[in-house]
């Protein structure tokens, strides 16, 4: 039986996406124009017409700010197979260097987001502009406006178990 915060494994496994965000930060003091990639488990459509997207992000994380700066983020489809980018995200902080160079993935131009980026390996993706935030205990809820949405191919997702575990579809 599993009781108390454990309980939250009962919404598991999740989808697991990459947010991708540029904006300015402070780092030591300095403000700085940062990239940052981010895994996310907690995130969902929100409406059709128009087209939402709500994500969850960790309120201590570095695209907390950035997002708030810019107004914008992408959420990145990815596949199974990037399963290990996905853990090195959860543990690399993008304060103190470049995050697509230690994750090892390339950016992309997005269609619509004139101050954002996508990832080169996504599968598909969601170009969002901020119409809503607010704060719920240790997350902040951003939901997007969808401008572009694009799916190139598809592929087995990655879906988050709990902590480094993850699993996906059969098919």
């Amino acid at each position: 039986m599993i009781r108390g915060f454990g309980i939250m494994l009962i919404f598991n496994p999740r989808q697991a996406v990459l947010l991708t965000c540029r904006g300015r930060h402070k780092t030591v003091g300095k403000e700085m124009e940062r990239d940052d990639v981010v895994p996310c488990f907690w995130h969902s459509p929100v409406s059709s017409h128009p087209p939402m997207y709500a994500v969850f992000v960790d309120k201590n994380l570095m695209a907390v700010s950035i997002i708030r700066d810019s107004g914008c983020f992408v959420v990145n489809f990815v596949s199974f197979s990037m399963v290990n980018v996905i853990k090195k995200a959860m543990g690399v902080s993008g304060e103190f260097l470049e995050k697509c160079d230690a994750l090892g993935v390339g950016e992309a131009s997005c269609d619509k987001l004139v101050d954002c980026f996508r990832l080169k390996e996504a599968l598909g993706w969601l170009e969002c502009e901020v119409v809503e935030e607010k704060e719920f205990g240790d997350r902040v809820l951003f939901v997007g406006r969808v401008l572009f949405s694009h799916l190139e191919r598809d592929d087995k997702r990655a879906f988050h178990v709990d902590k480094d575990k993850f699993t996906t579809t059969v098919y």
